[in-house]
Order: C-alpha cells, then sequence, then structure tokens
C-alpha cells in the first residue's frame, strides 16, 4: 500500500487545483448557482482550530454543491476594520496597517494549505478602499433618505479595551477578550431606521419554510 505523505501529495494537488482555477466561479454558467459564504476571520492573528472547524464545515458543503452539478460561489475575505486588529498591533508595538496585512498574507496561507476551495480571485478585504468605498456610499444612501441617524443609547464598555462590546461578547459581566469588567455607558451613535420596515420583515418570514420557529420567533 502507497504511504499517504501530506506534505506531498497535498502540496502537489493544492497547485494543480490553483493553476486550473478549480474552485473559480464564472459569471456566465449553465449549471444552477449556488452560494457559499462562512463568516470572514479577523486578521488580528493566525488561524485556530475553531476557524479550521467553521471553515472546513463550509468546505464540504461548497465541495457537494459542486458534485452535485451547481456552479458555487465560494469567497473568503478578511473582516480587517475594528478594535480587535487595533488593540493586537498595540500590543506587539507594529502598525495598524502592517499588523493586519501580514495576518491576512499568513491566514491566507494557512487557507490554502487546508486545501479549502475558495475562488481566490474574488477575495475582499474590508480594509481595501475598493471595498469600504461602497459601504460608505451606501451609509451615505440611508442618511440622505432618513435611514441613519445619531442619538445617545447604553452600550456594553470595556475601559480595558477602550470598545464597545455585543452581548455575545460579555461573559458573566467581563470581557470575553481581556475579562475586565464591563460598564454600561451612555455613548452618541448611529442607529439605521430598521424599524421602519418590522411589517415588511414579520410578512416575509412565510417566505423562510427552513428557519428554526424559535430564530424566527
Amino acid at each position: 500500500m502507497e504511504k499517504y505523505i501530506p506534505q506531498e501529495i497535498e502540496k502537489k494537488w493544492q497547485e494543480i487545483w490553483r493553476q486550473e482555477h478549480r474552485d473559480g466561479c464564472k459569471n456566465e454558467d449553465a449549471r444552477p448557482p449556488y452560494y457559499v459564504l462562512e463568516m470572514f476571520p479577523y486578521p488580528s492573528g493566525n488561524l485556530h482550530m475553531g476557524h479550521v472547524r467553521n471553515y472546513t464545515i463550509g468546505d464540504v458543503m461548497a465541495r457537494y454543491r459542486r458534485m452535485k452539478g451547481f456552479n458555487v460561489l465560494h469567497p473568503m475575505g478578511y473582516d480587517a476594520f475594528g478594535m480587535p486588529a487595533e488593540n493586537a498591533a498595540i500590543k506587539h508595538n507594529i502598525p495598524p496597517a502592517e499588523w493586519t496585512y501580514k495576518n491576512i498574507e499568513n491566514m491566507t496561507r494557512q487557507q490554502r494549505e487546508l486545501g479549502l476551495s475558495y475562488d481566490w480571485d474574488r477575495e475582499v478585504a474590508t480594509c481595501h478602499k475598493e471595498y469600504y468605498k461602497w459601504t460608505q456610499w451606501i451609509f451615505e444612501l440611508f442618511y440622505k433618505r432618513g435611514l441613519a441617524y445619531r442619538k445617545e443609547a447604553k452600550v456594553n464598555w470595556c475601559e480595558h479595551c477602550n470598545t464597545v462590546l455585543a452581548n455575545e461578547q460579555v461573559i458573566d459581566g467581563t470581557c470575553w477578550r481581556c475579562d475586565q469588567p464591563v460598564v454600561k455607558k451612555d455613548l452618541k451613535q448611529w442607529f439605521f431606521k430598521i424599524t421602519d420596515y418590522a411589517d415588511r420583515l414579520l410578512d416575509d418570514l412565510k417566505l423562510l419554510p427552513g428557519w428554526p420557529e424559535r430564530v424566527k420567533t
């Protein structure tokens, strides 16, 4: 029986996949389209086993749909703005841009070595001007149409990280990252008027038959 040496076999086939654009998605394709997207990682460090678990599940989905005859769009990107990247850069005394782009380069290397079937021609990073110009554009559109407004409201605040935390990032009253106490703080911030669309959102729940009832509730 031939011995399996992953360092040789996997590297060989990954290079073939790359050269032949095996995981690319064409805009014009007769096959039915299918979209697979996992959450983008924060490039404030390296990938860990939690990332590998998450992206392997998505990769299985993408590969299965390709085998079933679908034209699968499976992109990857990096959620590169925000306090995690800035705090990590401060901790290592490296400019945020330098730290972030080095991490993006290394994360890309890690994912390629894992053999994940991404269409790398469609890679995005939220710190690229080509990306965030569109988030700025759509925010301005919301603002001009009266759907974005500012007001004061209470937030979860970590004094140590100097940032706002989502409810999910507060664990037993402490910050998920630094374990320091979290307090409620009044902060002027931006809101979107999603309540203007509450009835439409509610009515359209009937279009989501596969969603768990607890989620829809």
